[in-house]
């Protein structure tokens, strides 16, 4: 069954299996060239934002309306599955569920900047969620109390998703906790660090190899194809280069 995922700085330096075709983070019209493709299979943990135009959440159902299966997970896949569960894609992993349940609302805990793709898109910064797991377990393993927890995960939070680095965590873990206690749970966290998009995305590529469709909420809605569609999708695809 011809597969393809769209992944970036999630799954960086990890390799995915010669069944899937990998492409970078989806963009808009990602997904609807992957269908024109004749991809049966689709994978999105990846996405662009900002400054390149987001998967759309409509080409997405197209996908959905031709039969096709589009799971979600770890970063922007798992935000699309936990808005389009209702109409047939399929989310994975605690992100998802976190999401889908309302107990996480904001995006920028999964955002990151990264490299460029002649970079393997490399990681430049870290998820609010992996801080958040991380922090969460060297409190539950006595590392650091809770009163640190929150300290620190507040301080990240009020960054700018660029500037949630290591350094940023250890110079403000030395503020909170001086730099005897700081050289402690810092080695901590290097040593108990949660990548839960990681382990989300891998979940999602294990997903993707098993044979067969998996099942979905039977479809009770019709796409619409809007003059926007027709406009964008017809006239002015030409700006989104086909896949192979």
């Amino acid at each position: 069954m011809k597969t393809c995922l769209f992944v970036g700085p999630t799954l960086h330096g990890e390799a995915t299996p010669s069944r899937i075709r990998r492409f970078g983070p989806a963009a808009m019209g990602s997904v609807f060239r992957a269908v024109e493709a004749g991809y049966l299979r689709i994978g999105i943990v990846d996405g662009h934002f900002g400054n390149v135009p987001s998967v759309w959440h409509k080409e997405i159902l197209f996908a959905l309306s031709e039969g096709v299966e589009v799971t979600g997970a770890a970063s922007m896949g798992a935000l699309r599955a936990a808005e389009l569960y209702p109409y047939g894609m399929i989310g994975v992993g605690r992100i998802y569920r976190l999401f889908r349940g309302g107990l996480m609302t904001d995006d920028d805990e999964l955002a990151v900047i990264h490299a460029p793709e002649a970079l393997g898109f490399c990681p430049l910064s870290e998820a609010m969620v992996n801080i958040r797991f991380s922090l969460r377990r060297l409190r539950r393993l006595g590392v650091l109390s809770a009163a640190t927890e929150q300290a620190l995960a507040r301080h990240m939070k009020s960054l700018h998703f660029s500037g949630r680095t290591r350094e940023e965590l250890e110079r403000h873990l030395l503020r909170v906790v001086g730099r005897q206690e700081a050289g402690r749970v810092g080695a901590g966290y290097a040593r108990e660090y949660v990548d839960v998009k990681r382990g989300d995305a891998k979940a999602l590529v294990a997903s993707l190899m098993r044979c067969g469709f998996r099942s979905r909420p039977p479809r009770r809605w019709r796409f619409l194809a809007t003059g926007y569609w027709h406009k964008q999708f017809e006239r002015d695809i030409a700006d989104v280069p086909p896949l192979q």
